[in-house]
């Protein structure tokens, strides 16, 4: 099943999805750019969408954890 979270408090991510079956995230940014997180826990996912700044906890949590690749 895939999720599907909107981040209105984020100035830079539009959209995070995830998929359970396959553990990969996605991250849409407003800028148009797409990327996808491997093998990434989906309470991270849910944490940065929950953060006060999305594009920060990104950044620091998820960048620096995770394999990203540009979809």
């Amino acid at each position: 099943m895939i999720e599907t979270w909107e981040t209105p408090n984020s100035s830079n991510i539009a959209t995070v999805a995830y998929d359970d079956e396959t553990r990969i995230g996605t991250i849409t940014f407003r800028s148009g750019g797409t990327y996808t997180v491997d093998s990434v826990d989906k309470g991270a996912l849910e944490e940065m969408v929950a953060s006060p700044s999305p594009g920060s906890y990104f950044s620091r949590h998820i960048k620096s954890t995770y394999r990203i690749n540009k979809a």
